[in-house]
């Protein structure tokens, strides 16, 4: 399954005793997960048809009368479309209403450009009170599900198109997948399998990084705060932008660092196509990744 898909599972697994729980949807319900959600608990589940700005809105009122709404859609449908009725009424007002943003990133598909969401956590990381989520493996998606409904912070989860295993870490906020090393690589939601597997060349070849996952991107949690402090170069690697995502959060908290962005590139807006092929193409394929990272330690000495 999909991320996407666990997340309405497991948004459905938690309703069960949480009689605040709501889900809209944009009608995509059987592509962005939500439809788990609507299987099980049909009379807390709002299909608002094609009209993401009118979901949202309702969203907000919702959460305002003490429900928890989650409102799912496509990623690039989702933030883009409704982007003022996201400032307004659930930044801007403080309520609790979470997006769930599938089919984010670039790897689209054959479904194109029109479909991807290239800057999704720049456009909603600039956001007061927003927290931005990209978990990476299906157990991940339940800690942010659990973790968000514990709090009361507007929250945007984004989530791939493409299936995504388990991490060999425990769930958490952030933290380290092997040891911390000086020279490491950082990640979040897709990314941080892209550097599992450009680590697993690396190391084949003598080169052994510590990789610094991100659940939550923003705010950036602590610990990665206190990580920054330890590490001479990072290589960050995200299905994302080189500019407006983790790279650039990590910059933005004054990482003591030199930090080097592995991502989509700016003036690229995305094309229809085989993920891979399109990963191989801009430099995101593991391959790409592992080469990119013994150059730049080349040229260093």
């Amino acid at each position: 399954m999909r991320l996407a898909d666990h997340c309405g599972v497991a948004l459905g697994d938690l309703a069960s005793d949480d009689s605040r729980i709501w889900v809209l949807d944009g009608d995509l319900a059987d592509s962005d997960g939500a439809v788990h959600f609507a299987e099980r608990h049909p009379e807390r589940f709002l299909m608002s048809g094609i009209a993401e700005q009118t979901m949202v809105s309702v969203a907000a009122g919702m959460a305002s009368c003490g429900f928890r709404p989650w409102v799912f859609s496509f990623a690039a449908f989702l933030c883009y479309r409704a982007y003022d009725q996201i400032r307004v009424t659930v930044a801007q007002a403080r309520q609790p209403v979470t997006l769930v943003g599938s089919h984010s990133g670039g790897c689209s598909g054959r479904n194109g450009k029109t479909h991807a969401a290239l800057n999704d956590i720049a456009v909603m990381a600039s956001l007061p009170g927003m927290h931005v989520w990209a978990p990476a493996s299906p157990s991940e998606v339940r800690f942010a599900c659990r973790t968000i409904l514990d709090g009361h912070a507007p929250a945007y989860v984004r989530l791939p198109r493409r299936p995504l295993d388990e991490l060999p870490c425990e769930p958490a906020l952030a933290g380290w997948i092997g040891e911390p090393t000086r020279v490491a690589f950082a990640g979040t939601g897709l990314g941080t399998h892209l550097a599992l597997e450009a680590r697993a060349l690396l190391a084949g070849q003598g080169l052994h990084l510590g990789l610094l996952h991100c659940a939550r991107v923003s705010p950036l949690p602590e610990l990665v705060r206190e990580a920054l402090h330890g590490i001479d170069v990072l290589f960050v690697v995200e299905d994302h932008s080189v500019f407006g995502g983790l790279a650039s959060l990590l910059l933005q908290a004054g990482a003591p660092t030199r930090i080097i962005p592995i991502g989509w590139p700016m003036d690229w807006a995305a094309q229809s196509g085989d993920d891979l092929e399109l990963l191989r193409m801009y430099g995101l394929s593991p391959d790409a990744i592992a080469a990119n990272v013994t150059e730049v330690l080349g040229r260093r000495g």
